[in-house]
């Protein structure tokens, strides 16, 4: 009874806070919508968050309950986590070891909680564990070689694709401080993935056999997605993005971003899917390369 009180105070507690910060976040990108030189996350103090989080071992321990962190990244919700099980339930074939999936939420302190059959499991990791499985479902188990991702949160993508494909080499395009923060997230969870850390000013003329994104694309600017297209998704046989701007613009995040047409144009041969389960209006999938 106890522990239930507490896991329910805290999820309320969490989602005021939560709704603070978005009001906080709105205003920030309202203020700064014309600016075409930097990302959706960079319109909020997510840089400053990162970097504070780096700066202090107390930071890093807990930077997955950092309430402004957690707008950006950290962000599905209790009653989202529910839906990506489902999701899981359908795609996992019995091959996935939750006891080790569990392991990656001892770094960061993320918020818990208890789900049936999951046991005490962070949601995102649950997002994590969903795109691995749809990932494996679209280009087969088989599935190998390069991988590139743009936007690599703390490193939870990777950590989860490493437990299902045979990885050679994996890039990961974001900021210099988040691109610290998910080496030290790998090396804390001593996983054996060989990690590039990239950018696009020292971007190679590289083969990737998959890029992934999870949002981060669909929230550049214009000039840059144009960039990642020519650079990266081209460079790609096989491509996963998960789409929070150019079809709809319920949320006002296609403002500044390629349409779906312009998109089309630059990037042919795409399919589109749903975002399952759907966690926002203007969200979908575009993916190229799979199996037939």
């Amino acid at each position: 009874m106890i522990q239930n009180f507490k896991a329910h105070f805290y999820l309320y507690l969490y989602s005021y806070l939560r709704l603070i910060n978005r009001i906080r976040m709105f205003v920030a990108r309202q203020l700064s919508r014309h600016d075409a030189s930097v990302s959706d996350s960079q319109k909020t103090n997510y840089e400053v968050t990162v970097e504070k989080i780096l700066q202090s071992e107390f930071g890093f321990k807990n930077f997955r309950r950092n309430f402004s962190y957690c707008e950006i990244v950290e962000n599905v919700s209790y009653r989202q986590g529910f839906s990506y099980i489902e999701r899981i339930k359908i795609l996992d074939c019995g091959k996935l070891n939750f006891k080790v999936i569990n392991q990656n939420d001892i770094i960061g302190n993320p918020v818990q909680f208890n789900y049936p059959e999951f046991g005490r499991i962070s949601p995102t990791t649950l997002r994590y564990v969903s795109v691995a499985l749809e990932i494996q479902q679209i280009f087969g188990e088989e599935l190998s070689g390069d991988f590139v991702e743009i936007g690599g949160g703390y490193g939870g993508q990777i950590a989860i694709l490493k437990d299902l494909f045979r990885i050679n080499n994996y890039g990961i395009y974001d900021l210099p401080s988040v691109q610290k923060l998910i080496n030290r997230y790998l090396k804390s969870l001593r996983k054996n993935i060989d990690v590039q850390f990239l950018n696009l000013e020292n971007t190679v003329n590289k083969k990737w056999d998959l890029v992934i994104s999870n949002y981060a694309f669909s929230e550049l600017p214009k000039n840059l997605q144009k960039a990642y297209i020519f650079k990266v998704l081209t460079k790609s046989s096989r491509g996963y993005l998960i789409m929070n701007s150019g079809r709809e613009n319920f949320t006002g995040r296609s403002d500044g971003k390629l349409s779906l047409v312009e998109l089309q144009k630059l990037l042919p041969g795409f399919e589109i899917l749903e975002e399952t389960p759907k966690t926002g209006p203007d969200n979908y999938v575009i993916i190229w390369g799979h199996k037939n």
